[in-house]
């Protein structure tokens, strides 16, 4: 490698090291959990303080997370770590109690059901007998959800959209927003079984949704480009987009290595610095309440 060569390589591990200084992961799987993960809730939050990221957020399909953030930031101070709740069977599905302790406990986001979504579970993962639906045969969101969304507005937290299909998801958002909820992020719409076209989400966008968007999907069994979520990004706009890692899997990397590795893909592709800022600081800590 020339001198020249040398000096551009250290200038981009600069460039990186100032990105993830002070980012936030809104999206990671770590233990306890039903599923094996490549991390403890506490180790998670330890490799994020050690990479000086402001913080992340815990996330797991089958119990809410707030009260272990809450412990977690005992154990590890000077990070922020956050909790949420997904809406699946295992929490009594769209269960305005689950959701009520949940927020009371200081949860930042309520996710729609995921693995219990019928759109999930018609992907061809498991028992559609058992799926959570959101909406009726016509369509219509469940009155079911109508108290849930009233919480949401009244906290001022996130509504994550799940699993759900894209047509389920402009339905529910609809809803939301009448009802007063500020703050939605579509959950991963690059990933297989969302698969949301860039046309409904450019439209969403301009209603104020966020988006957000995924290294898991390139780093699955899905094997999506890295390319193809930059395409995503440049045509809806990083206005609108969070970046995530939802690692924690155990055949991933761990989620702090993988959302550097993340941020440096992205940016190969064309997208500059200060839309990164914009991506993993401005718009995670904005919708988080974090300064």
């Amino acid at each position: 490698m020339t001198n020249v060569e040398t000096k551009v390589k250290s200038m981009e591990i600069e460039i990186l090291d100032s990105l993830i200084q002070g980012s936030f992961d809104m999206h990671v799987h770590s233990s306890p959990d039903l599923m094996p993960r490549k991390m403890s809730d506490i180790a998670l939050a330890k490799g994020a303080k050690a990479a000086h990221m402001a913080g992340v957020m815990l996330k797991c399909h089958y119990c809410p997370t707030a009260a272990r953030a809450a412990l977690v930031r005992e154990c590890v101070p000077h990070i922020a770590v956050f909790g949420s709740i997904v809406l699946n069977r295992a929490v009594g599905g769209l269960n305005p109690d689950a959701v009520e302790t949940a927020l009371a406990l200081g949860a930042k986001e309520v996710f729609l059901p995921t693995i219990s979504a019928v759109n999930h579970l018609a992907f061809g993962h498991g028992d559609i007998a058992k799926a959570v639906p959101v909406v009726d045969e016509d369509g219509e969101v469940l009155p079911e959800l109508y108290p849930i969304l009233e919480m949401i507005a009244e906290r001022d937290c996130i509504l994550g959209t799940g699993h759900l299909s894209p047509r389920e998801s402009v339905k529910v958002i609809a809803l939301a927003q009448k009802k007063g909820v500020r703050k939605i992020m579509l959950t991963h719409p690059e990933y297989e079984i969302v698969a949301m076209p860039v046309d409904m989400q450019q439209e969403l966008a301009r209603q104020g949704v966020y988006f957000e968007r995924c290294f898991y999907a390139t780093n699955s069994s899905q094997k999506l480009p890295v390319e193809e979520v930059a395409r995503q990004i440049k045509a809806v706009g990083p206005e609108s987009t969070v970046m995530s890692s939802d690692f924690g899997q155990m055949f991933n990397e761990l989620p702090t290595l993988g959302f550097r590795r993340y941020v440096k893909e992205i940016m190969e592709c064309g997208i500059p610095a200060a839309d990164m800022e914009r991506m993993i600081k401005t718009n995670p800590k904005e919708l988080v309440g974090l300064k």
